[in-house]
């Protein structure tokens, strides 16, 4: 084991299994300096002694030419005075720092734990505060991912088939609205953007009626009786979206492939405020490339309950379909492979 010797009074302490140097302060009750030797050969404590008294007074030249080693250790270092561990642990600055060594360490244990929880917790978020999340790190339960696959490959109620991810490519998407929605129309439509921007990392959606340039989305409030201006879509639906997507130069009723512009047609007339509330909603969601499920859960089951925001597992379907590894176009098989390694076990 090595040993702490003062290079200027010669005492010497031998450390013991699981003691380092860093446990004392290296410094003795004379004032010298504790070095650090892996033995008490004569030869390398003096070295180190002559380099740590390079600053003391020289020995007389008379003597000095015929002094052997021994002697020169002799006058600075003597065995007996240490023998053992007693005379440095009568010096406060000699006193092992177990418990402060320890406490420091446990404290940056305690420390970086403390940020991996914090850190979890924000990934893990999934609300409504502007607080990012990584979702392409989020677990999702069998229900989650269900749902995601029939609202995301369902055949609409037209004949169409969805066998392929649509969503939009750019990210920001500049919404200029039409008509004459009511004050009521536009909190709910403010509510469900937030929730779209808070979620759907890849995308920003922003009301920009003021840019001149061509709007990315288009939002109509008008009487149903003028939904046959834009579309076939029969007059007696409470609201239509229409995509227009890289597969396709007009637009159409399927999302699938990568979407550069949407319009969204809100009936004004014939609904109740509640009820309006709820297509606003309903077609925004489908406006971010979704199509409609049967889960009682969701703004976008076809033909349920009347929900006017957002629901917790549509924010984790905007989630899931806005991760980076999910791209435009992919197949339900490519998609499912990696929701299965994003599913959720007993443990997580």
């Amino acid at each position: 084991m090595p040993y702490l010797v003062c290079g200027e009074c010669g005492k010497y302490y031998q450390l013991q299994e699981g003691e380092s140097p860093e446990d004392f302060l290296l410094s003795c009750s004379c004032g010298g300096r504790l070095i650090l030797v892996e033995s008490l050969d004569e030869t390398e404590l003096l070295e180190n002694q002559e380099e740590q008294n390079s600053h003391r007074k020289p020995v007389n030249p008379e003597h000095s030419g015929n002094v052997s080693n021994q002697e020169k250790l002799g006058e600075t270092f003597n065995p007996k005075e240490l023998k053992d561990r007693s005379n440095l642990e009568k010096s406060p600055e000699h006193v092992q720092n177990y418990s402060t060594t320890k406490f420091f360490k446990i404290s940056i244990i305690l420390a970086i734990f403390g940020i991996l929880i914090i850190s979890a917790s924000i990934l893990k978020y999934d609300g409504s505060y502007g607080v990012v999340s990584s979702n392409e790190n989020e677990k999702y339960s069998q229900e989650q991912i269900n749902c995601f696959l029939e609202t995301t490959f369902s055949p609409d109620n037209y004949g169409g088939s969805n066998d392929r991810v649509g969503k939009w490519g750019i990210n920001v998407v500049r919404i200029k609205i039409f008509g004459s929605p009511s004050q009521e129309d536009m909190n709910t439509l403010n509510k469900a953007i937030k929730d779209i921007n808070v979620n759907a990392k890849s995308i920003r959606m922003v009301i920009d009626d003021k840019n001149q340039y061509e709007p990315d989305m288009e939002i109509y409030f008008i009487p149903h009786s003028r939904f046959a201006q834009y579309s076939v879509n029969p007059s007696e639906a409470d609201g239509f979206t229409e995509w227009l997507v890289s597969t396709s130069d007009i637009y159409g009723g399927n999302p699938a492939g990568e979407i550069f512009k949407a319009r969204v047609f809100i009936g004004t007339d014939q609904l109740s405020q509640t009820r309006r509330s709820h297509v606003i909603v309903h077609e925004l969601g489908h406006s971010l490339g979704f199509n409609h499920n049967h889960n009682q859960n969701s703004v976008l089951c076809y033909q349920g309950p009347v929900i006017t925001e957002f629901a917790d597992l549509d924010k984790t379907m905007i989630r899931m379909l806005y991760r980076e590894d999910i791209l435009p176009n992919m197949s339900r098989n490519q998609v499912e492979i990696i929701l299965n390694n994003s599913r959720s076990s007993f443990f997580f």
